[in-house]
């Protein structure tokens, strides 16, 4: 499913795009919305993943998964860097109000070694998630290639390349079946590097359509 990152700082922008796209992933880092708004936007959407992405802020970024899974957001996004006990903490309240849960590993310099990556799905695998995303930020075909891979290891496993190089990989992603794919609303801004427009989405729809009719 493709779902369009909404990153304005604007609560009456927001609306207006999540009316317009439905599916949307909630960057509330970047938003940055008083708590009783989250219920708001969450209102407005027909399928909801809210992220709070921080290098070491844990109470913060905590604090909003909770509420946003009080509030009924569908899928939720919490670091893997984040505490050992806020990670528990946030699957055991997604589980507990039915939303689904994803832990996140993000790089922004580089793609890890496999070995690194596979580790790194070990590791949120011991937290019983629904789904892991891994971003990172690809510099050649090789790197698209290591990401894409982590899907036959475990079928949960969302690739997210980034960077330039990595938008070929975004598309080899949804083409190849990745659960979930990130786009930006046409009128806006990109939320990652190398995150492409929705619009380019609805092109590949028309070619895999073309090819498999």
């Amino acid at each position: 499913m493709i779902f369009v990152s909404i990153s304005n700082t604007s609560i009456e922008k927001c609306i207006e795009l999540i009316e317009k796209y439905k599916n949307v992933e909630l960057r509330l880092d970047l938003i940055k919305p008083d708590i009783d708004d989250i219920g708001l936007l969450l209102s407005k959407s027909e399928t909801s993943i809210c992220a709070y992405i921080t290098e070491n802020d844990s109470k913060t970024s905590l604090n909003y998964i909770l509420k946003a899974i009080e509030f009924g957001a569908d899928v939720v996004d919490f670091g893997l860097n984040m505490h050992s006990e806020d990670i528990s903490h946030a699957v055991s309240h997604a589980k507990n109000h039915e939303s689904k849960i994803m832990l996140s590993y993000h790089n922004f310099e580089l793609t890890p070694e496999k070995e690194f990556l596979e580790g790194l799905i070990n590791e949120a695998e011991t937290y019983s998630p629904d789904m892991i995303k891994i971003a990172c930020l690809c510099k050649n075909d090789h790197d698209n290639e290591k990401l894409l891979s982590l899907m036959k290891i475990n079928d949960r496993t969302i690739p997210v390349p980034m960077g330039d190089m990595g938008k070929k990989g975004r598309l080899k992603a949804y083409f190849y079946g990745s659960p979930i794919v990130y786009a930006y609303p046409d009128e806006d801004e990109p939320t990652a590097p190398g995150q492409l427009p929705f619009s380019d989405y609805q092109d590949m729809d028309k070619i895999i359509s073309i090819i498999y009719r």
